[in-house]
């Protein structure tokens, strides 16, 4: 049992405490700090929990950890704070705004008690996508295309997909404003929505010689029903494309392909269709075959109630849903996932790529 103090009243705050309060095996609320004693007031009588606005009556609650969960503008002050006072601390995204909060956290002594919640990192399906690539299932990792979410967390995004990012430097980066329909929004979906401006971002990271992602993100695509996110890879046996993965599979000792006329049937520009045949002539030399041509996707395993079970690929589960009877989303997978221990996410990691994203357009 892992006893939890909340420092923060916001929505965020609150996104914790449901967690919490949806795991008794795992997590006991203790407290929940604010600043002002009108809202600890109200909070208290609005949910029956404990509110207050004492830094010291929270301290000799002796937590096991401490969530801090408050506005961007002091997160990292705040979190410094408990740290110094021993405590270990998971403090909300981002790990900074600007070069002088940056370089207090990098050389904060006491860092290391201190954890980064990077929720899009424990998404179930970034979860099997990561299993299958980390076996090398499309080699070598070149290239990617990433249009998914904002700014630090796309840079972590990036981070936890293609590796290390100490070289990686911003080629090009521009942003400008575009009309799209408004079609939702945290409240739920619109159907009478209005023409929105929104601003999108592209921005070209190498992260070391002819290695490069492509950065595309803009506002819509949270709460939109017109609109994909995307996440591809190019890799050197293969390609990740969302949640279909076609690649070269090294053939076993002794397997031999079945006919010279193989019937393809993976998307690329020398496929049997772009060149108006029903099959392709195989020209490699008797007895030499290395390499089966395969493509698969993902597969989603749901239960009655809609909620995510499992995620599978070619029969083999990749992800398995610890949280299956609370009928958590996937944020709140990853909140979970991180209040127990289960996900780390460095101070080191996460003001390195909350300082690359500062340089976005």
């Amino acid at each position: 049992m892992k006893n939890i103090i909340i420092v923060g009243s916001g929505w965020r705050a609150f996104f914790y405490y449901r967690v919490i309060k949806a795991l008794p095996e795992k997590f006991n609320f203790l407290a929940m700090l604010t600043r002002s004693e009108e809202t600890a007031s109200r909070l208290s009588k609005e949910h029956g929990i404990k509110v207050t606005t004492s830094k010291e009556e929270c301290i000799k609650l002796s937590p096991d950890l401490v969530v801090v969960a408050s506005s961007k503008s002091n997160i990292v002050e705040t979190a410094m704070e408990w740290a110094g006072l021993g405590f270990e601390v998971l403090m909300e995204t981002p790990a900074g705004i600007n070069e002088e909060q940056f370089s207090a956290l990098i050389n904060f002594p006491f860092k290391d008690k201190i954890q980064v919640a990077e929720q899009y990192h424990r998404y179930p399906r970034f979860q099997a996508m990561k299993k299958l690539l980390d076996r090398h299932i499309i080699g070598d990792l070149i290239d990617m295309y990433f249009s998914f979410c904002h700014d630090y967390h796309g840079v972590s995004m990036i981070r936890f997909f293609m590796g290390d990012l100490k070289n990686a430097k911003i080629i090009s980066s521009v942003s400008y404003p575009f009309k799209m329909l408004e079609t939702g929004a945290r409240a739920g979906i619109t159907y009478a929505g209005d023409l929105k401006e929104y601003k999108r971002n592209i921005t070209i990271l190498e992260l070391e010689k002819n290695r490069h992602v492509i950065y595309d993100f803009s506002g819509v695509q949270y709460h939109t029903e017109i609109k994909s996110s995307r996440v591809s890879i190019q890799g050197s046996l293969g390609e990740m494309l969302d949640d279909k993965f076609s690649y070269a599979r090294e053939i076993a000792k002794g397997e031999k392909l079945d006919s010279k006329e193989v019937k393809y049937s993976l998307s690329s520009s020398i496929s049997s269709g772009a060149i108006g045949k029903d099959s392709l002539y195989d020209y490699s030399p008797e007895g030499k075959h290395k390499f089966s041509y395969e493509s698969d996707k993902l597969v989603y395993h749901y239960d009655d109630n809609r909620d995510l079970v499992s995620i599978s690929f070619r029969g083999e589960e990749l992800w398995t849903n610890d949280y299956l009877s609370c009928g958590f989303n996937n944020d709140e997978i990853g909140i979970a996932d991180f209040l127990s221990g289960k996900a780390k996410y460095s101070v080191d990691q996460a003001v390195e790529d909350a300082r690359l994203a500062n340089g976005f357009a």
